[in-house]
């Protein structure tokens, strides 16, 4: 009789994967920031103050900063994990990553929506 594996095991696919997909998305994003930093160095008075207040520059910076700092989270995790054998330290800082990402985001994303309603 074979041994069924439950999905629960815990192989890190699911993690892996989401890491790969997090960094394809930032490909266009990071190419999107280089081009309006291009943008930004040819007038800087007269674009950085308006910059957010495009609404496809504010959706690509809340897109660009979200993928960030959730790519961010999950190679901080593995990082723990792998260093971290204590395993309540390893929980506590995994939380600790997760939290300050997203405190992170809803700055960010408050601060873009804030620029953009200004602009």
């Amino acid at each position: 009789m074979t041994k069924k594996i439950a999905p629960s095991t815990k192989t890190g696919a699911h993690h892996w994967l989401n890491q790969r997909i997090s960094a394809v998305a930032l490909i266009p994003l990071v190419l999107w920031l280089v081009f309006s930093f291009v943008k930004i160095l040819d007038d800087p008075q007269g674009y950085l103050p308006v910059f957010f207040a495009y609404p496809v520059n504010a959706i690509m910076g809340i897109l660009f900063f979200c993928a960030s700092l959730y790519h961010g989270s999950l190679g901080m995790r593995v990082i723990i994990e792998d260093y971290i054998s204590n395993k309540t330290k390893m929980h506590f800082y995994i939380m600790l990553i997760h939290f300050l990402s997203i405190t992170t985001a809803v700055a960010v994303i408050t601060a873009i929506i804030r620029l953009h309603l200004i602009g």
